[in-house]
Parts: C-alpha cells; structure tokens; sequence
C-alpha cells in the first residue's frame, strides 16, 4: 500500500500529518491511481493552509461539538428545531465527520444533496439536512473559523416538501388503537378533539386552560404565534380526567411529571402493536399517524359546519389559507359551500333544531 493511503470498506482513504497534527480523510475512489492524485492535492492543499493561513484548522466534528454547546437559545432556535438539527446532523457523518471547516464548500454540498436523493430521502429532509448544517456554518463564522457560509449559496427552496395525500383514518381502526388506555392515549383523543399539533398537547399546561371561555392558550407553535383553540366538552373532560402532578404544571405528564417526549414515535408504537393484533385475527387494518388525528379534527369541523374555512384556518395556526384548502377534498358540495361561505351551524343549534322538529311531531 502506498505511503499515506489505506482502505475501509473497499475506499481509498488519506492519513498524513502536517505539524503533529494527523489527517485522515475519504478520498471517495476504489482506483489506486486516483487516490494518488488526490491524496497530493489534499495534502498540498492542508500544507499550504496549515504553514500560509491566519488559523489552526477546525474539523467539522469539534465544529459540531461547539455549536451544540452553545444552545438554541444563543441561536435562536427553539428546542424542538435544535433537536430536529442534532437529528440531521448525525445523519450527515458519513460526509462530513472527516472534513475540516475550510473543505466543506458548495461542490461537497451538492454532492451530499445528490447522494441523498439517491438513497431516497424526501426532500423535506434533505432541506432540513441543508439547514442544519447552514446552522453550525454559521455559528463557526461567528466564531471567525471560517469567513463565508457556503450552505447559503444552496437554493434550498429546490426541495419542495411532496404534499403527502390526507388518508382520514377509519372509526374502527380508531378503537383499536385507544382500546388501550392511558394518559399517553388521552393525548391522542385530546388531538383528535381539537386539532392541536403533538408538541403543542404534550407542552399544555394547566394555567393555559380557560374554563369560561371554554379554549386553551397556545404558546409553543410551530408558526411561533399565539393563538386560541376552542374546546368541546369531551376535550374538557379529557383535561380533567388527568391527575395533577405535585410540581409540574403538565396537562399529560410521564411517570416523571415530565413532558412526553418522541410522541409520533410512541404513538407509532401503539399503532403496530394494534396492526399486528389485526394481522393475527385477519381483521383489515390500516396505519395511522398521530398528526392524522389532526387532519380527522379538521374534516370533522367543516363536516359539521362549526365555522368556516377560515376558522379552521386560525384555529390550526395555518400560515396560509392554501393549506387549510387541502380539507375542502373531503366535504360535499353543501358542505364546501358552508366552509367557504361561513355558513355555520354549532352542536348546540343543531341538537335544538332537532328537538324542535321531533316536538312537532310528537
């Protein structure tokens, strides 16, 4: 084997020191002759950087390292997005775990883009790997490690996020799921309820909850605003029927009193397990998602002419209108008039008109 070269996994890869200090990296070949090549220009590359540039160089590791020290609140970043970054970063080692900051420019980029859509990651993710890693580039150029982020110079808008078909999921595979239950499941049926998003139930507090207005304070929203979610009476009943833990303020809290973590994952679980069982007794069923049970809410509100379009639209902390459209697919022609029209009717009025008719005709 040629001085400064070895093989992992059938790759050529580079080891040499400049200085004391050792650098190993992929040099992405199985062709002896091109390693070669590229083991000189890499280390020609380190030379003249090490003996002729203003700074030691960093690797992308210690980068990481330092970024992740620093917090979400230093970066403005709320935990959620931070833990969703850590995510993508640990996704991303293979390209970059051998890489000094000053090697990781727009060609590297693109080519960690190319090779993830060939391993058929959705280009959401492949947005928010960009993303993370724009994050810690520019956390080093704070720390004037690097002058430039070349993360920016990615067209991440490129990665249109696939609308993904709403699937309503079916009354009976609905009982199958909360068949079993629990205070993760109340979290579930609290969802279903009343169409908040999973970080926002497992984040509900007790002083949020308004009684007379019948409605909750949302304050951890994606969108970052707050907003007002009304409540039924059943989703009430769920809040109540939760034990209050001794020093936290959590609506649905684990056997900690803390918050529940890694709720689509959890309730995933729940999801299998019940999948299987059907599988067993040959019964048909189909998987679910907990933010299903979001889309379910939504359908069910213009279905029963609650509120209009727009409505709904404040009530789900939508952005845009355009994506509370996406519900008009599921309604009659009367019923999109209603929704698009704000022609609502209540449960209360539609249980006296009820009444009202079957006292006439008794």
């Amino acid at each position: 084997m040629p001085k400064g070269l070895y093989i992992r996994n059938g790759i050529y890869w580079a080891r040499f020191k400049v200085k004391g200090h050792e650098y190993r990296e992929s040099l992405r070949t199985r062709s002896e002759q091109t390693a070669l090549k590229r083991l000189a220009a890499l280390k020609k590359a380190v030379e003249e950087r090490v003996y002729y540039g203003a700074a030691d160089p960093i690797s992308w590791q210690a980068a990481v390292v330092s970024w992740h020290e620093r917090g979400p609140r230093a970066m403005n970043l709320k935990p959620r997005t931070f833990d969703r970054y850590v995510t993508s970063l640990a996704q991303l080692r293979p390209w970059l775990d051998d890489k000094e900051l000053q090697r990781i420019d727009v060609k590297l980029l693109k080519t960690i883009v190319t090779d993830r859509q060939r391993l058929g990651v959705t280009n959401a993710t492949i947005r928010r790997d960009m993303t993370a890693i724009s994050s810690v580039l520019a956390h080093c150029a704070d720390m004037h490690w690097i002058e430039d982020n070349p993360a920016r110079m990615i067209d991440r808008s490129r990665f249109k996020e696939a609308r993904t078909k709403i699937i309503l999921p079916r009354s009976e595979y609905l009982e199958a799921v909360f068949a079993d239950p629990s205070r993760f499941m109340d979290m579930a049926r609290f969802a279903q309820e009343t169409g908040m998003r999973e970080d926002e139930i497992a984040g509900l507090e007790h002083d949020r909850v308004d009684r007379g207005r019948m409605s909750v304070t949302v304050e951890n929203t994606k969108g970052n605003r707050v907003r007002e979610v009304p409540l039924t009476r059943r989703a009430l009943e769920i809040i109540d029927q939760q034990p209050r833990h001794i020093r936290y303020r959590f609506v649905f809290w684990s056997g900690d009193g803390h918050r529940f973590r890694n709720v689509p994952s959890r309730f995933y679980a729940k999801v299998s397990r019940a999948a299987q069982k059907a599988a067993r007794e040959k019964r048909e069923f189909q998987r679910f998602r907990f933010h299903d049970l979001r889309h379910l809410y939504a359908v069910d509100y213009l279905r029963k002419r609650r509120g209009s379009l727009y409505d709904l639209q404040q009530i789900l902390g939508h952005a845009s209108i355009v994506t509370t459209e996406r519900y008009l697919d599921h309604l009659t022609t009367d019923e999109r008039k209603a929704a698009l029209f704000g022609v609502a009717q209540n449960e209360a009025q539609d249980q006296r008109f009820a009444e009202e008719k079957g006292g006439g005709n008794g």
